[in-house]
């Protein structure tokens, strides 16, 4: 099947859970909803069958145009039950093989991330030539990305900073792998977005930590969380933060050698920091 026909997902399914920058967004919004408009225009021509209806004698691509109507009809269980009818029925071709990329989609639109995840592993599992593997590993860093999220996040966007972390590491690790498995890949530039997004997202969580040590009069504890800060999400835009933390700790403890050090570090990776004044 031709690679076009992969039903990826707007931006704004998961988008709307972490706000973005709104240019990349508005350019793969209007991508994806031209795929979708050509899908549902050449789809409309045909029928499943001559009374509309799906029987054991459907085609292949009277099965696969069926899932792909109700797929845009907002029928999620019904593309699912129908694309998965069409994998048992004829197990091989391009129509069985592009209909488990929908399956993992139409998981996603249902938010069940489980699903879309285990749809994507199983086509990573059976297809591992196709050309269309790396929407699998994108949709994989996607779901998890997604995870814990609600439909209060379309007007309320949640804090990442405060979820469960192994679902931000774990889809960090999926795109990560995408981007360096697939560079050339048209899903590299919104997993390098999430990732960077992600990266500060972490480092955020890390530096709520450490100042709740740093307010219990836990100073040791708080040097080592801003210490991780440091070592595992260099350039994130909390490193100063993470930094004027640790100065001030290492000042509680009275080590003001090590108070000095870290302030001149803050001074050469944000001048104009405010625990800088008059230190």
């Amino acid at each position: 099947m031709p690679r076009k026909t992969i039903s990826a997902p707007a931006r704004q399914d998961a988008g709307t859970r972490a706000t973005l920058p709104a240019r990349r967004r508005a350019v793969a919004l209007r991508a994806a909803r031209g795929v979708t408009v050509g899908l549902l225009l050449a789809l409309s021509l045909g029928c499943a069958s001559p009374g509309g209806k799906l029987d054991e004698s459907s085609s292949a691509e009277d099965l696969y145009r069926s899932a792909k109507r109700s797929l845009g009809q907002g029928d999620f269980l019904t593309a699912i039950d129908t694309f998965e009818t069409l994998g048992a029925r004829y197990p091989f071709g391009s129509y069985t093989q592009q209909a488990q990329l929908d399956i993992a989609y139409a998981y996603f639109k249902q938010d069940d991330f489980d699903g879309a995840v285990d749809a994507s592993e199983r086509f990573i599992k059976l297809y591992p030539q196709s050309e269309n593997i790396d929407y699998a590993y994108y949709m994989k860093g996607l779901s998890h990305y997604a995870r814990g999220g609600s439909a209060l996040e379309r007007v309320f966007p949640r804090d990442l900073s405060r979820v469960n972390q192994n679902w931000l590491r774990t889809a960090f690790a999926e795109f990560d792998t995408l981007v360096r498995r697939f560079p050339d890949s048209v899903y590299v530039p919104d997993a390098l977005e999430r990732m960077a997004f992600l990266k500060n997202e972490m480092a955020r969580h890390e530096l709520n930590t450490a100042r709740f040590y740093f307010e219990r009069g836990a100073m040791v504890a708080a040097v080592n969380r801003a210490t991780w800060i440091l070592e595992h999400f260099d350039g994130s835009v909390h490193v100063p933060n993470a930094l004027a933390l640790m100065a001030n700790a290492y000042g509680v403890l009275g080590q003001q050698d090590l108070r000095a050090d870290t302030l001149k570090v803050l001074a050469e990776t944000e001048p104009a920091h405010p625990a800088l004044q008059g230190s």
